[in-house]
């Protein structure tokens, strides 16, 4: 058991950090003092080994704690993207259930609150009072975060509890054919755009890249006949490489090693869905560029394997 001290903006703070039973136990770096740490670190040991005296005993966790130390992790380990996704689907969840217990939370209340997400949904009006058609895509991701936040919950504090979203079946979705943009409105966009934007186009339409991987692509990532396209297989998991064919649009250009290609942009650029609805056709967006590319390759013939493998699918 130990204490440490670190220097913030806001000046010295200290935190804990030791190992019971080959785990490593650790606080934020919030303490004044270090007898503010040893005291914490003392308390955490104390309910640690009380815990394992008393396997059975219930831990008094409320919801509303639980989101926020869950937010946390996420804003930690994950993009910003998914913190706030999550944030607006916890907040919602909270505001339905009520700051109760967490091991009180059954299945029963889990599916009546997926029940009332999906019927308000359905009630939807536009501002001429007609309704608006949806999908059950919102109560899905509702149902993929409440059960994440169990899980880590029970894996957090050992709890002795079942997951209450286990067995819930996600809502049924109409299942749509891949829109896949054909050569003349290709080309119809490209005559809308700068040197730069058809650039970025050219790029995710012959290597079939998600657009933050191309928003992310950097001047190390080029190679002399290929590109390295990183992806993450899950939410916090690790970046995975994959190597492509390098593209017409990027032979003949030097980047530096920390420049980014396509430094204009930061986040999902925007531009294309504005270009495309003057086209005043089929609307899409960067993924068709991804499905295009997929459906090419099959129509050349390429293994499945090997499709699988350039489009980062696991």
């Amino acid at each position: 058991m130990a204490q440490y001290k670190r220097k913030l903006s806001k000046g010295f703070r200290w935190y804990y950090k030791f190992s019971y039973n080959g785990r490593i136990h650790f606080s934020k770096c919030i303490y004044l003092s270090k007898a503010e740490a040893k005291l914490a670190e003392a308390e955490l040991l104390s309910e640690l080994e009380d815990r394992e005296r008393n396997p059975n005993r219930d831990i008094s966790i409320f919801l509303f704690d639980l989101i926020n130390e869950r937010l946390d992790f996420i804003k930690a380990n994950n993009s910003e993207n998914h913190y706030s996704e999550s944030q607006r689907y916890l907040k919602i969840f909270l505001k339905h259930i009520g700051n109760v217990m967490i091991q009180d939370i059954t299945k029963a209340d889990i599916n009546r609150f997926l029940v009332y997400v999906a019927t308000s949904h359905k009630k939807k009006k536009d501002k001429k009072g007609k309704a608006i058609k949806t999908t059950n895509y919102p109560v899905n991701a509702l149902l993929r975060v409440i059960k994440a936040l169990f899980y880590y919950a029970i894996e957090t504090y050992e709890l002795n509890m079942r997951n209450p979203c286990k067995g819930i079946d996600f809502y049924p979705i109409e299942k749509r054919m891949k829109y896949i943009p054909s050569d003349e409105e290709l080309t119809a966009l490209l005559l809308l755009c700068d040197e730069e934007q058809k650039t970025l186009i050219h790029f995710v339409k012959d290597t079939g890249a998600r657009i933050n991987e191309a928003i992310a692509l950097k001047g190390e990532d080029v190679g002399d006949d290929y590109v390295i396209l990183y992806t993450r297989k899950s939410h916090g998991g690790n970046r995975i490489p994959r190597k492509v064919p390098k593209p017409d649009c990027l032979i003949g250009k030097t980047f530096q090693a920390d420049e980014r290609v396509f430094s204009r942009w930061i986040d999902k650029p925007r531009f294309l869905k504005r270009k495309v609805k003057k086209l005043k056709g089929h609307i899409w967006g960067w993924h068709s560029l991804r499905h295009r590319y997929a459906s090419l390759l099959s129509k050349e013939g390429k293994p499945l394997f090997e499709i699988m493998n350039l489009l980062g699918h696991s």
